[in-house]
């Protein structure tokens, strides 16, 4: 039997890539630009703040997605075999993101209000070129793992040197996006500490990543000719994944939540008092409440919802759009409570980065096959023992 046959599903590749994917990733890419060079002149508080916002958002989608093409190939998992290659494709957008790093260090004074402080213990730690280069260090380690778990991938003799590479790569992405979640978003209150925010900020990048894998799922199987291989189950299954990462997040957001308003202590609540007594944060808040947190299990609760392709996609685009307004909300009121205009600015960037993403993981998924030799076999494996 030639287990390393293309399927039949698979319409080859290259791909065309329409002219117009290429034109409006492009077009986002100058807007962004655009809206960032010309706000910079006009608002730079601001504009660094979108830049950061964006940054952080992005940066946990592609992260997250590439963590969880690992974590199912770790797992053995044969039913995402396709979905394993979405993820792959992220990590052609990680470089741009770790350029979009380096450049928020430009901006370092719009967006850490303790630079220049005295911070005493804590001046060590909290001091800004030691924390660009920490971050950076961690960010460019789980690019390089991304990128040789690729690599192995597309090598159908590496299934152990991958177990070894997928491993350390998932305990980086938990280290590396804890210490984010410390650094670059608790620290913008300096007087407030969590010790659980920096596992709640790295499991809100699985929750994007899975997000994002479901609505690349709905929206390319037909593009890259794995219907068959992307039907019920596997929506059902990542409708499980989202839900169960809903009921995570929100169990997260509990446990942190409890202890501030029990505790009532002047250096925790200080974050929540803007967000539960200002508006419009309040009102904000709720919306992130009954979209991102209690309305993605609500919604996948009901089986159909996940195994429809339209009512799957849909609901993974509220937990995407509950996720970008959950960055906007850690970061705004903590920066500027009284910056209370619609963020038409943070909009525009995010389309640069939209454009980005699309522009980089395009052409990968155009000449790579929708599933690889090495999925091949492990299924083919996985047969023979059953």
């Amino acid at each position: 039997m030639n287990t390393h046959a293309r399927p039949t599903e698979d319409r080859g590749f290259p791909r065309p890539v329409p002219t117009w994917v290429y034109s409006l990733a492009a077009l986002g890419i100058a807007v962004g630009a655009l809206a960032f060079v010309t706000g910079l002149r006009t608002d730079p508080a601001a504009t660094w703040r979108a830049l950061f916002i964006n940054f952080l958002f992005w940066t946990s989608l592609a992260c997250g997605a590439v963590t969880w093409s690992v974590a199912f190939r770790v797992a053995r998992a044969t039913w995402t075999a396709p979905i394993n290659q979405m993820g792959h494709a992220m990590t052609r957008f990680l470089p741009v993101l770790l350029l979009v790093f380096a450049a928020l260090f430009l901006g370092r004074r719009y967006l850490f209000p303790w630079i220049g402080t005295d911070l005493g213990a804590r001046a060590c730690w909290l001091d800004a070129r030691f924390m660009f280069a920490r971050d950076g260090l961690g960010l460019l380690l789980l690019t390089l793992l991304s990128f040789a778990f690729v690599r192995a991938y597309e090598q159908k003799d590496a299934s152990r040197r991958l177990s070894v590479i997928g491993v350390l790569l998932l305990f980086t992405y938990v280290w590396v996006f804890t210490l984010l979640g410390f650094d670059l978003v608790m620290s913008l209150l300096p007087v407030w500490h969590s010790a659980l925010f920096g596992g709640y900020f790295a499991l809100g990048g699985l929750y994007l990543g899975i997000a994002a894998l479901a609505v690349m799922a709905v929206s390319l199987r037909g593009w890259m000719g794995v219907e068959a291989r992307v039907g019920t189950g596997q929506f059902r299954d990542l409708g499980n994944l989202l839900m169960a990462f809903a009921m995570a997040m929100t169990y997260f957001f509990y446990s942190q939540a409890l202890p501030i308003w029990y505790e009532n202590l002047p250096p925790e609540i200080v974050f929540a008092i803007p967000r539960i007594r200002l508006q419009p944060w309040l009102a904000l808040s709720w919306v992130l409440l009954f979209t991102c947190y209690l309305g993605v299990f609500a919604l996948l609760v009901v089986r159909e919802m996940k195994e429809r392709p339209a009512t799957l996609c849909a609901v993974a685009l509220v937990a995407l759009a509950g996720m970008g307004l959950e960055r906007y909300l850690l970061v705004t009121p903590s920066l500027a409570p009284a910056d209370t205009a619609f963020p038409i600015r943070l909009v525009l960037i995010g389309l640069g980065f939209l454009g980005a993403l699309v522009l980089t993981t395009a052409p990968f998924l155009a000449r790579t096959p929708a599933v690889s030799e090495l999925d091949l076999a492990l299924k083919a494996e996985q047969e023979l023992w059953r």
